[in-house]
């Protein structure tokens, strides 16, 4: 049976793995004997392997350990299962169960011969005298003790790395080379890898060595660039952890993640009337957990109220809107991260402790807090004061909308939503959504832009 849990009592000691003959098995401790494998992957390659030669394939098991299919990527079929087994073969040319394909530079003679060979003459009937001088003396240079094969090797010797100079098709179709780093020393990156970055047909260096470790760069952490991402954030358990032991606080988004490019594109795809400006820059603000908690709360009942799930909706009809403020200091400009002490610097203190109904201004549509799907409506309340910088900051919000009341006729003294609404939605000019409770909106993201 080819299973991982497959315990075989009879072994005292921990033998080796009999798929990748070189991990010992598991051991099982709830019987005291081991396993048939060191782990899932050698059971199941073993497993396919099995039915292969069943099905009648021996042809498509590799040829060093007769155990695993050959290597394949989707181009070529290679001789062996991985690089292992190709190195067993080119270190024992020997190896009866896998033949060389050149022959060795120095194969053994069929027949040495003999040290000291016979006489052109047979020797004389009757002996010679004791010291009398051979009649046919040997010859001045005796052949060699081994003498070289009758088929000279070859002017190549066999490659080095069978697994990927001995394709079974064509070289034509041989296997690329392994990458290889830019001229400059460029490395991969993921964080923690330092191996050279692929290089592409054309010459020019990627961002990683692998689409392992470039699904990780572009879909994965973006702090660790390594961990899987937890359920609703961008960062993985571990590092999100980690930050919200320091939140309030802001995280870098690398340009080339995925999550970058969203933000980016809702930025420029919002940006009505002029030119788009340049994003520069994008930092995932890091709530603290009590205030999530406030947030997540209000938007669960938003959710009970409306059912919105149940309409296709996203929960509590939470969307993302900008917001343009007062900027006081140079938090989010290349490399500074550290949030001000000026109580008037409204960017840092929002993303501190949210947003606060108390300090919000009466708008067209009474005290609220303001918000818009229009990238460029918020760049008019953007604002650096006080401060030298090319960039202007704004923020992408989480709101939980809900249902929202549409408006068109200025109303200066709303304080909340008409009753059954849960926010206003303004379309007098562009678009503006305002809502009236402090909990209804946390910051998302910070986007640093040129200033147009």
């Amino acid at each position: 049976m080819f299973a991982l849990f497959s315990p075989s009592l009879a072994i005292t000691s921990p033998p080796t793995c009999p798929n990748c003959n070189h991990i010992p098995v598991l051991s099982n401790p709830a019987t005291g004997g081991y396993f048939d494998y060191c782990s899932r992957t050698c059971a199941t390659q073993a497993k396919n392997s099995a039915q292969n030669q069943r099905n009648g394939q021996p042809g498509s098991l590799c040829e060093q350990c007769k155990r695993r299919p050959k290597f394949s990527n989707g181009i070529n079929a290679y001789r062996y299962c991985g690089r292992t087994c190709a190195k067993l073969a080119a270190n024992s040319p020997f190896n009866q169960a896998n033949p060389p394909t050149n022959p060795p530079t120095n194969p053994p003679p069929t027949s040495p011969p003999s040290t000291n060979p016979p006489p052109t003459n047979p020797p004389p009937t009757n002996p010679p005298p004791t010291n009398p001088p051979p009649t046919n003396p040997p010859p001045t240079n005796p052949p060699p003790a081994n003498p070289p094969p009758a088929n000279p090797p070859p002017a190549n010797p066999p490659p080095a790395n069978p697994l990927v100079n001995a394709p079974v098709n064509p070289p034509s179709l041989a296997r690329p080379a392994p990458p290889q780093p830019a001229a400059s020393g460029k490395t991969c990156r993921s964080r923690w890898c330092t191996r050279p970055v692929f290089i592409h047909n054309d010459g020019t260096p990627g961002d990683y060595c692998t689409m392992t470790h470039k699904k990780w760069g572009e879909y994965g952490c973006i702090s660790c660039r390594a961990g899987s991402r937890s359920s609703a954030s961008v960062l993985c358990q571990t590092c999100y952890d980690n930050e919200l032991k320091k939140a309030p606080a802001i995280v870098q988004v690398p340009e080339d993640h995925n999550n970058y490019k969203s933000i980016e594109s809702q930025f420029k795809q919002t940006w009505k009337g002029t030119a788009c400006p340049e994003v520069k820059a994008i930092y995932k603000v890091i709530v603290a957990e009590a205030s999530m908690k406030q947030y997540k709360k209000y938007l669960d009942g938003v959710e009970a109220k409306g059912n919105f799930v149940a309409m296709g909706k996203s929960r509590g009809n939470e969307n993302r809107r900008w917001h343009g403020t007062t900027r006081k200091c140079q938090l989010g400009d290349i490399g500074n991260k550290t949030f001000c002490a000026d109580a008037g610097c409204a960017l840092c203190c929002i993303i501190k402790t949210s947003f606060n109904m108390a300090k919000s201004n009466t708008g067209l549509f009474g005290r609220g807090i303001y918000t818009s799907a229009t990238s460029s409506k918020s760049d008019g309340y953007s604002k650096n004061v006080g401060i030298t910088s090319v960039w202007k900051a704004m923020l992408l919000n989480t709101v939980a909308v809900g249902n929202g009341k549409k408006v068109t006729l200025v109303d200066t003294s709303l304080t909340q939503p008409p009753p059954g609404y849960d926010s206003i939605l303004a379309e007098r000019s562009n678009d503006e959504l305002i809502v009236y409770n402090d909990d209804a909106v946390r910051p998302s993201y910070l986007v640093m832009y040129k200033s147009p």
